[in-house]
């Protein structure tokens, strides 16, 4: 399971940037870089598919270990 997930985080750091056209020099602050983020769907949508990779993840990993302690129990009794 470490290793899906090592792969997986390789596989997305080695991907290109995925930038969409346009400046960002209105960019100033915090307030700013929030708002350009909730107003435009492609970060909306980069956003929505992290939470989903985070979660897919977390399953994943949680069913292993949850197949792993049922082993160790077939294999006690």
């Amino acid at each position: 399971m470490k290793q899906l997930v090592m792969t997986s985080l390789l596989a997305v750091a080695s991907t290109p940037a995925l930038a969409h056209p346009g400046e960002h020099d209105h960019l100033t602050g915090l307030e700013s870089a929030g708002e350009h983020l909730l107003g435009s769907p492609f970060h909306q949508l980069m956003f929505v598919a992290a939470i989903g990779g985070l979660v897919l993840i977390f399953s994943l990993v949680r069913q292993a270990r949850k197949a792993k302690k049922q082993q160790a129990a077939d294999r006690a009794s």
